[in-house]
């Protein structure tokens, strides 16, 4: 693989420039969720805790055998 100083720069730049990479990217912003969407996120949230809990239990339940 050759590194990035043995390609041409014109090269590099007409490849920047055709792909965009040198606009800047657009803003980011936090979105506000709606409430429906905040039940749903704490929902994957306690079923990730429950999950890692049944998890742990399991493999210490089946550790001692």
């Amino acid at each position: 693989m050759k590194q990035l100083h043995e390609f041409d720069p014109a090269v590099i730049r007409r490849l920047i420039e055709s792909e965009g990479w040198e606009k800047p990217l657009a803003d980011v912003r936090r979105v506000q969720l709606t409430p429906r969407q905040q039940v749903v996120f704490w929902g994957l949230r306690i079923y990730v805790t429950v999950m890692t809990a049944v998890v742990v239990w399991a493999f210490l339940h089946g550790a001692t055998r």
